[in-house]
């Protein structure tokens, strides 16, 4: 089982089976709508963290990073992009 990392959501994946490997659980989530955030993807992460579909957390509109920290996002766009000056599609 793994729950949301909202701190004010209560929301839990458990699909009811047993899983020999994490992995298995955690792409079913994935399937199911959930976000995974890896530590070793996010340095700025401490752990893995687990968002339900409903508090999941936006993206970058040019590209698939996450907005962890809201710092030198702009317009839904990524600090990476803007200075990249890559297109805002939405704009």
């Amino acid at each position: 089982m793994i729950e949301c990392d909202d701190p004010d959501c209560e929301q839990r994946f458990d699909d009811g089976q047993w899983y020999a490997y994490e992995d298995d659980l955690l792409a079913d989530a994935k399937d199911d709508g959930w976000q995974i955030l890896y530590a070793d993807e996010h340095p700025e992460l401490e752990r893995d963290m687990h968002y339900c579909p409903a508090h999941r957390l936006p993206e970058c509109v040019t590209c698939t990073n996450i907005m962890i920290d809201s710092t030198g996002w702009k317009d839904g766009q990524c600090p990476e992009c803007i200075k990249e000056e890559i297109p805002n599609e939405r704009s």
